[in-house]
């Protein structure tokens, strides 16, 4: 499933990296401070998740092979998994203020588009 999420976060970057040259960037100087702050608090959730991200995967990497059941991982040490669990529950929690800022950031936009 991890793979899968960070697969989803990849695909979400690159098509943002084809938005860029095809729709531009929104112009900014019709933002006010409130929504400029949103937005910026929502691209610093954006980097720690990935960098927390990051860090959880390369612990869990150094698990060794992974089984089912109570010790799915027998052969990684106490501090990759205590690495592994911090870095992953940071993820999360950015994740979820990422996703609540989105919606700010969204409903800003909405606000000043012109159907």
């Amino acid at each position: 499933m991890m793979r899968i999420a960070a697969s989803l976060v990849g695909l979400f970057l690159a098509s943002y990296l084809v938005k860029l040259p095809l729709l531009g960037r929104e112009d900014r100087s019709l933002w006010g401070a409130s929504e400029l702050w949103t937005l910026y608090v929502h691209e610093i959730c954006i980097v720690a998740m990935l960098a927390a991200g990051a860090v959880a995967a390369f612990h869990a990497r150094r698990f060794g092979e992974v089984h089912d059941g109570p010790n799915p991982a027998p052969d990684a040490s106490e501090r990759d998994r205590r690495l592994h669990r911090i870095a992953g529950r940071i993820a999360v929690v950015s994740s979820l203020l990422a996703l609540i800022t989105a919606a700010g950031v969204l409903t800003g936009m909405y606000s000043r588009a012109e159907f």
